[in-house]
């Protein structure tokens, strides 16, 4: 092994070892090793802490980068607990939506982004902080919302969906259809309060969706503003409408969705409804206040 200078670059990868390759340990070894970075600190997640701690761990042993290596889960606790450290966080995407991932154009595969990180350009990026129901703040990097792709998700059994896979998450869509739509109250910046009932209310810091949809085209990762987005289609024909807005990227006449930007969002609900953070359902919550953070997070991009 060649020598390592004390002054060396070194990385901490907090990694979820249900989703990263058999071989990804040994890849981050050889190529930080082939680059002269000092040997990596190791710490995976588990069922119990999916990466909180770990990252806790990392900043407090002073490395330079931290490799969050895992899904839209473990990226967005990485970086939640990152969150104007001022230390640098580089994605390895290994999920299945990988949002973050495609927001900043980062390659989807390990080898790929393990490059960037190693590269050593950054950007500082927006977060968004999360307060519900007066609680503590959390931070996402992509988005949050409540509605019907929260509600499925809550109903879904996870029991059924071991056993026959995707098609629970049809058994899930019948009995969410029974809490939808939503009635809610919408105010951005302390303004006026928008009284809608809808299918979906997303809060975005970022607006690209898998399959190269962008339900936000408006929404940059730097641009120190939230993205707000309602949709309340009422009949068939806004559904298409709404399906014609995400292909465009463009507004159709009488689609039923309303779009806002701004610093703070206070969404007020009826009732207590499941609530999303970059396409996990950690919760539920009646009142939901986001706050854009500018320039919290420092990444690697290409």
């Amino acid at each position: 092994m060649p020598d390592v200078s004390s002054d060396a670059t070194r990385c901490a990868v907090v990694c979820n070892p249900t989703k990263v390759s058999d071989g990804f340990r040994a890849l981050v070894t050889e190529r930080t090793e082939a680059v002269g970075w000092a040997p990596p600190l190791w710490l995976e997640t588990s069922e119990d802490d999916p990466g909180r701690g770990m990252t806790r761990e990392a900043l407090a042993a002073g490395v330079d980068v931290v490799l969050a290596a895992g899904g839209d889960g473990t990226i967005r606790v990485v970086a939640d607990a990152m969150a104007g450290s001022g230390t640098t966080m580089a994605v390895i995407p290994a999920g299945t939506g990988n949002l973050l991932a495609r927001n900043l154009d980062l390659p989807l595969e390990e080898a790929g982004a393990l490059e960037v990180a190693l590269a050593g350009r950054t950007r500082a990026i927006d977060l968004v902080a999360l307060a519900v129901d007066g609680g503590p703040e959390e931070h996402f990097a992509v988005m949050a919302g409540v509605g019907v792709d929260a509600t499925i998700m809550d109903e879904v059994d996870p029991a059924l969906k071991k056993k026959v896979g995707p098609a629970a998450y049809f058994v899930a869509a019948g009995k969410a259809l029974g809490r939808l739509p939503i009635p809610m109250e919408v105010s951005v910046d302390g303004g006026r309060r928008h009284r809608r009932r809808a299918m979906t209310c997303l809060i975005g810091n970022v607006g690209k969706l898998p399959g190269g949809l962008v339900l936000m085209p408006d929404a940059q990762a730097d641009d120190g503003r939230l993205d707000v987005y309602v949709a309340s289609p009422l009949r068939v024909s806004h559904w298409l409408k709404l399906a014609l807005r995400v292909i465009t990227r463009r507004g159709q006449r009488d689609d039923q969705v309303d779009s806002w930007q701004g610093g703070r969002v206070e969404l007020t609900l009826r009732r207590a409804e499941a609530y999303q953070l970059d396409g996990d359902v950690v919760g539920e919550g009646r009142r939901l206040v986001a706050e854009v953070r500018r320039g919290a997070l420092t990444v690697c991009v290409p």
